[in-house]
């Protein structure tokens, strides 16, 4: 049989050739096997085992990672090839048919390992004797390979030994038990359909377990363990967190326009089910969401339309006043760019640089916001400039991040399969595009009448902010960040006739 899920691994015969194990990490068995006049080591799981798992770990030499961690630079260092080693487990054959499907199906009478498997059971049993108590050397054997695609770590097969005596009930015996032993752990139980019982018999241990995040390359690739092993242990709250986490910091993955593919190895570096692109999207929706504030109020103090609302006759320079001061500061934390109309030569691509998205921190880029000054023309123009009105958007937009920019995860029982799944904020691809309804309208040009129907979602701040009497949900903090336009305003808009009346009274 040959079967390969994520790559990750496939099915050998059981008269195939092997490779000779050499491991400076791999752990030390107590016995020995000969087969085909290679000698293998030996880990007897369960004494009254009555199956041997053959497992021949392939290794590819761009691992980035090994357990124990100092091995990958050792094995560097001396310039040693990685190993490949291939390890024989004495297991039960009911416990791995009872958590995994995938050995389920391996061990069935439908495939070859199943009928080689079955006849030796059946000489065994006519001469007397039981599987769980004949030497090692007489039990039948199935062969596989796991192969190193989506953990790219030098010396799992201690965390594969790890997982099958999970299987069977036993604690792992890894220690210092750390963040990459839990991620390849995660990974290998998503490999061979074993997650449930993983997440089940261990829960409690994981959710113990401490993540040393911190802002470099290093404190990233935790978080991002981090994130795997949260999705696929079902810990929906502590996932939420930790998606909104990567969201807020960025990625050099995202920022990096350079190909990360050298350096960049293992599943959490290109996180999956979808993880990755929903990330990637929910970022890029709270910076467009952030950059709509600030643009919306440039736009209406560039505008016509008298934004000082006290009635003066300097109010017109006090709204040429806090633009002017408004480009300055932006531009001085570098959140917004004025480029020169000049012409650039294809010798001299230096001389004009159009200015890269926003990379940093979301936590930082509101900081900076936050220092917006209030700027004033003299002092009877108090509370004119972007201040008072940027103060609350941010605000707002701060309490919608802590509330519903996480991923969410839906729980297993609603969901018919193993793996968890969350609610997206990408719009669905099955979502058929209307095609367009041409027709002449009076003044004789032709008009798509399918526009009109095309609905638009505008978010108003005005009314959101009425009702930040009650608390957000998930659905009212996702609003702003998937909203086409925004509405900063909440002012009251008068026009200059009513203005001056009010201010004639009031004299």
């Amino acid at each position: 049989m040959t079967r390969s899920k994520l790559s990750s691994r496939s099915v050998l015969s059981s008269n195939n050739a092997s490779v000779t194990a050499v491991t400076a990490v791999e752990i030390t068995p107590p016995t020995t096997l000969e087969i085909n006049d290679e000698i293998l080591p030996l880990v007897e799981l369960i004494k009254e085992g009555d199956l041997i798992l053959d497992v021949k770990f392939q290794t590819s030499q761009d691992c980035t990672k090994s357990i124990p961690k100092d091995a990958l630079r050792h094995l560097r260092s001396q310039n040693i090839p990685f190993p490949s080693p291939r390890i024989l487990y004495r297991i039960k054959s009911e416990s791995l048919i009872k958590e995994s499907s995938y050995f389920r199906l391996l061990l069935s009478p439908n495939f070859a390992e199943g009928i080689a498997i079955q006849k030796t059971r059946e000489a065994l049993a006519e001469s007397g004797q039981n599987p769980i108590n004949v030497d090692a050397e007489r039990l039948p054997r199935t062969m596989i390979i796991d192969e190193d695609l989506t953990t790219k770590t030098v010396g799992r097969e201690q965390i594969f030994a790890d997982l099958l005596r999970v299987i069977h009930g036993l604690d792992p015996k890894t220690t210092p038990f750390t963040t990459q032993c839990w991620t390849v752990l995660v990974l290998m139980a998503d490999n061979y359909d074993v997650i449930p019982s993983i997440s089940r018999r261990l829960q409690k241990a994981s959710l113990s377990h401490t993540y040393r995040v911190t802002t470099d390359k290093t404190g990233e690739e935790s978080l991002r363990q981090k994130i795997i092993i949260h999705y696929y242990m079902g810990q929906g709250p502590n996932f939420k967190c930790a998606t909104r986490d990567l969201i807020m910091r960025g990625s050099i993955v995202m920022n990096s326009t350079e190909n990360c593919s050298t350096n960049l190895k293992g599943a959490w570096w290109d996180l999956p089910h979808g993880i990755e692109p929903e990330i990637a999207y929910r970022r890029a929706c709270v910076l467009r969401t952030i950059a709509s504030v600030q643009n919306q109020f440039l736009d209406l103090y560039s505008s016509r339309e008298l934004q000082c609302k006290l009635g003066y006759d300097s109010s017109s320079s006090c709204d040429s006043f806090q633009l002017g001061e408004m480009i300055k500061f932006l531009s001085r934390k570098e959140l917004l760019f004025l480029i020169s109309f000049q012409p650039t030569f294809s010798e001299d691509l230096d001389s004009c640089k159009w200015p890269d998205a926003y990379t940093g921190d979301i936590n930082a880029l509101i900081g900076s916001l936050r220092q917006c000054p209030s700027y004033q023309l003299d002092q009877n123009h108090k509370h004119c400039g972007l201040r008072t009105r940027l103060l609350p958007a941010l605000d707002f937009i701060q309490n919608c991040i802590d509330i519903g920019l996480g991923i969410t995860i839906i729980p297993r029982k609603v969901s018919d399969k193993f793996q968890s799944q969350y609610s997206s904020w990408r719009p669905s691809s099955s979502v058929s595009k209307i095609a367009p309804a041409w027709n002449n309208s009076i003044s004789g040009k032709s008009v798509d009448h399918t526009i009109s129907e095309k609905i638009e979602f505008g978010f108003q701040f005005a009314q959101a902010k009425s009702n930040m009497a009650w608390p957000l949900g998930q659905k009212e903090a996702r609003g702003p960040f998937t909203a086409e336009t925004w509405n900063w305003v909440t002012e009251q808009d008068l026009d200059d006739t009513r203005l001056g009346v009010a201010f004639r009274v009031m004299k």
